[in-house]
């Protein structure tokens, strides 16, 4: 008699098991479909050895939803966004990790500080047009209408160091303007900063007028709440020569100065 009531005990157990097993495995699978994403398409936006931006567009497989995930990767640190949307945006998650030194010093350098940031009603607006500036990269958009082209003239990178003899690498500031037909970007990268900036620009003979447009990455420098005047740059026949009131105010105290860019 107490073999047979082991014997349904032992029959209980196994089945209790199996189906706790079965129970585990299921979730576990749910949760890994819930994660899982599908690569559609990436594609680099600039980059260089030690930095660019990454751009890629992801089908969750659980749901009809679509993700961008952007990383830009600096000296001094790397900027990720995820967009999350289904027609419309639906939620956006913006992370700044801030280097404690250059990746050229040390390549695996420790984080000094990380910001993170969601979508909120403050700050819809300018996730609004970082989506649609990203988006643009996989769906195709309508021109807009009278759109500014520049002449091939123009087109080029253009760059200039500030500080470039300091004894302390910390000072040094790495400024270039990217200039095609038909968009101009702003880039400053040195010790705890990134700038990345889509510029206006108007060409007139030999001079080009540059106005801010819009922050790529969310720089939130305070220079721009004083000025958003690029300036002018000019060519004399023998050198690119740009005049900044931004660079000014942000770079030299104030100060008015004459940068003598290099074409590349």
């Amino acid at each position: 008699m107490n073999k047979i009531k082991i014997s349904i005990f032992l029959i209980c157990l196994n089945i209790l098991f199996s189906c706790k097993h079965k129970e585990q495995f299921q979730t576990k699978t749910a949760i890994v479909k819930k994660d899982s994403l599908f690569l559609i398409k990436d594609t680099a936006v600039f980059g260089e050895s030690t930095e660019g931006t990454e751009v890629k567009l992801f089908k969750q497989l659980n749901n009809n939803d679509s993700i961008i995930k952007v990383e830009t990767f600096g000296e001094m640190g790397n900027v990720n966004y995820i967009f999350t949307f289904n027609k419309k945006l639906l939620n956006v998650v913006h992370i700044t990790n801030h280097y404690q030194e250059p990746i050229y010093i040390n390549s695996t350098p420790k984080i000094l500080r990380k910001e993170k940031e969601s979508l909120k009603e403050s700050n819809k607006d300018r996730f609004t047009d970082l989506f649609y500036e990203y988006k643009s990269f996989f769906i195709k958009t309508e021109s807009k209408k009278n759109k500014v082209l520049l002449s091939s003239k123009w087109c080029g990178e253009y760059s200039f160091t500030m500080n470039e003899d300091s004894d302390d690498w910390r000072d040094m500031r790495d400024i270039s303007i990217t200039i095609n037909k038909d968009s101009v970007t702003y880039l400053a990268k040195g010790f705890q900063l990134y700038e990345f900036y889509r510029i206006y620009a108007i060409e007139k003979n030999d001079s080009l007028k540059l106005t801010f447009e819009k922050d790529l990455n969310n720089a939130n420098s305070w220079a721009l709440k004083k000025t958003k005047n690029f300036g002018v740059i000019t060519f004399d026949s023998k050198n690119y020569n740009w005049v900044s009131p931004y660079i000014d105010i942000n770079f030299n105290d104030g100060k008015k100065n004459t940068y003598i860019l290099k074409k590349e």
